[in-house]
């Protein structure tokens, strides 16, 4: 299969994300500042999406980083759970990530692709993904204090995500791919999610301050 450079910069950045919470429980033994309502849906995103019987299909590229995702999303949630949970900021992390879980079911029954159960759980990890980083951003904005890891996780999400709107895009001009409608509807639903965060995060950058990130 044959893929454009925003393709691997999406998922090299998508990579990059995830390294950057690992290294921070890890090495710091902490998750303050962490949603685990966002890791939660995370974890129900990649399972839905490749849990499937073509989850060792090629390229081995895909293989490994199916693998990746589902494995560290696990990791991090059971790190919050268990090890970690007394860093883990309940108090604030409060929003009701089973909305989405059950409101992305009739989403994904309107918009999947094609009518099989394969293509349901694609579009229903599409419709779960595309707003699971909003926990996430919520907890950032009532947090007085926080690690800059947190916004350089988020903002390396949000890049993963700006890059392959790029890619589809790309794809569309040039003619090398299509790409179904529910991809596009969530894609630019996450995009937009993400576009005030990106915004505040590169001004902060730009003046080289460390203080609070509005949210």
């Amino acid at each position: 299969m044959k893929w454009n450079i925003f393709r691997y910069l999406a998922d090299f950045s998508h990579l990059i994300s995830v390294m950057i919470l690992l290294h921070k429980m890890i090495k710091k033994r902490t998750c303050a500042g962490l949603s685990l309502k966002t890791q939660f849906l995370f974890l129900i995103v990649f399972i839905a999406r490749y849990v499937n019987g073509s989850f060792f299909s090629p390229p081995v590229y895909n293989i490994v980083f199916r693998i990746f995702y589902i494995v560290s999303a696990a990791a991090i949630c059971y790190l919050m759970w268990k090890p970690l949970k007394q860093t883990y900021d309940h108090r604030h992390d409060t929003f009701r990530a089973v909305i989405v879980i059950v409101l992305a079911i009739p989403f994904a029954l309107f918009t999947m692709p094609q009518k099989t159960v394969p293509h349901f759980f694609f579009a229903y990890s599409l419709w779960v993904e595309c707003v699971a980083i909003i926990p996430q951003l919520m907890l950032l904005g009532r947090t007085v204090k926080f690690d800059a890891l947190d916004r350089d996780y988020v903002f390396f999400l949000a890049i993963y995500r700006l890059f392959y709107l790029l890619n589809w895009i790309y794809k569309m001009v040039t003619g090398t791919g299509k790409t179904a409608s529910v991809i596009w509807i969530t894609g630019i639903i996450q995009t937009l999610v993400f576009s005030d965060f990106i915004y505040e995060y590169l001004k902060l950058k730009v003046n080289g301050k460390s203080s609070v990130l509005p949210i």
